[in-house]
């Protein structure tokens, strides 16, 4: 019987923690205090530490959060000046024109960013590209004019309209097999088996 009920206490804590868990979880994400910007996160390599920073560049007045019809785990916000993601600053882009496109993909007036497979927000752009010519295919496809995109990265092709996806790494025209944004040399896309 006294085990019985150290098993159960021990479920008892483990419960309590749980729901600790979920309470404080509740206030991850931006936080405005005292004419400072912060952000709070979970610090998993930490544990059940969290963590908060003030965002030094941040303008106190005109800061706001963002929500996107994404099904991204970043937190996005902007202030007169710049874009912020999971609280710090990304400094290339135009927060006034900033919007998402979709596929992990957004624009600003002046440029795209693929923000789906890296670590490096800085280095996101994807460079050679109409911006208003994107055209989503199937995630992490995209094409603008005749340049497939795959993610960030770009191919020119002439035959663009025959581009099919296979799936989210391997595409193909009538003429050529695609890996990633590369064509793969001598081979047959009427033969060339997808693994």
């Amino acid at each position: 019987m006294k085990s019985f009920m150290t098993g159960k206490k021990i479920l008892q804590l483990f419960v309590l923690i749980i729901i600790s868990q979920l309470i404080i979880s509740c206030d991850f994400g931006y936080k405005k205090d005292k004419n400072k910007v912060y952000y709070k996160y979970w610090n998993s390599g930490m544990g059940i530490e969290t963590r908060t920073f003030q965002i030094p560049k941040a303008d106190y007045k005109t800061f706001e959060k963002l929500k996107f019809d994404c099904d991204c785990s970043f937190d996005f916000a902007k202030d007169k000046n710049h874009l912020y993601i999971d609280g710090y600053t990304y400094n290339n882009v135009d927060p006034k024109s900033f919007k998402f496109v979709g596929n992990y993909l957004f624009k600003d007036k002046d440029s795209a960013y693929f923000f789906g497979f890296y670590n490096d927000f800085n280095d996101c752009s994807i460079k050679g590209i109409d911006i208003n010519k994107i055209q989503l295919l199937e995630y992490p496809w995209a094409k603008s004019g005749n340049v497939l995109i795959h993610g960030k990265d770009t191919l020119i092709l002439n035959d663009i309209n025959d581009f099919v996806v296979v799936d989210k790494d391997w595409g193909k025209t009538k003429k050529s097999v695609i890996h990633w944004n590369k064509i793969v040399p001598n081979a047959n896309p009427e033969t060339f088996k997808f693994d």
